[in-house]
């Protein structure tokens, strides 16, 4: 049995199944999925179905997923004739500036049952999640946690807001009791020498695991046993 975590898949969903294929995942691992599994990659809704069925992944909330959830309503009625007023800014801006658009015109494509199903779904995840293995604390979160709190059982009083969005950085770990897992900032973003490769920075004990597969650089895995990386090529 394994642990494994990802982050920032956006759509790339026959990434995703390769790393499945290369990790050997099965019915006795588990996989973390730390955030953003839609939008700017071509199978968002496909790979977002394929993981809600999943007994053995849990999603993390990440600012992507967070669009998706609160404008499910809107798109529902708007796929069925019933919404009359113009998208908002925040939507505009999910839409045209992060690659919501072909998530959109794919969940707009669902049945209903089918669209209510996502809705659930994702307003049943949480932003963070903890977990031990083998006596080893780590905390998982979208972003950062937006605040200087020392102690990860403060984790669910930090708001949704800034676990998705509270970028702090390399060194973005305050907690003294768990190692941080964090994806939404692709590692490249850090510099060249960290392209296509998990950063463990130290001094704060933090892992930043999006490795930009949409961007065309890598899909990143952690397996948290042995806190080995595994690699998957982006295919665009």
């Amino acid at each position: 049995m394994s642990t494994y975590v990802m982050s920032d898949l956006h759509g790339c969903y026959d990434e995703f199944l390769e790393m499945l294929e290369k990790i050997q995942f099965n019915e006795y691992d588990h996989l973390y999925i730390d955030g953003d599994i839609c939008d700017r990659g071509p199978k968002s809704i496909p790979l977002l179905q394929y993981i809600m069925v999943q007994k053995n992944m849990t999603a993390i909330l990440g600012n992507h997923d967070v669009w998706l959830r609160d404008f499910a309503d809107y798109l529902i009625d708007l796929k069925n004739n019933r919404q009359c007023e113009p998208a908002c800014l925040e939507l505009r801006l999910w839409m045209e500036s992060n690659g919501g658009a072909s998530t959109i015109d794919q969940f707009l494509g669902l049945s209903n049952p089918e669209c209510y199903d996502i809705k659930t779904y994702l307003e049943s995840l949480l932003p963070y999640h903890t977990l031990t293995v083998r006596n080893h604390h780590y905390s998982i979160v979208h972003a950062g946690l937006g605040s200087d709190i020392r102690d990860y059982h403060l984790i669910p009083a930090i708001s949704e807001n800034d676990l998705i969005w509270g970028d702090g950085g390399l060194a973005s770990n305050s907690l003294r009791n768990s190692t941080l897992i964090v994806g939404h900032v692709p590692t490249f973003i850090y510099g060249k020498q960290y392209e296509n490769h998990i950063i463990h920075e130290t001094t704060s004990d933090t892992f930043h695991i999006d490795g930009g597969c949409v961007f065309g650089k890598s899909l990143l895995c952690l397996r948290l046993e042995d806190q080995k990386e595994f690699v998957i090529p982006s295919n665009s």
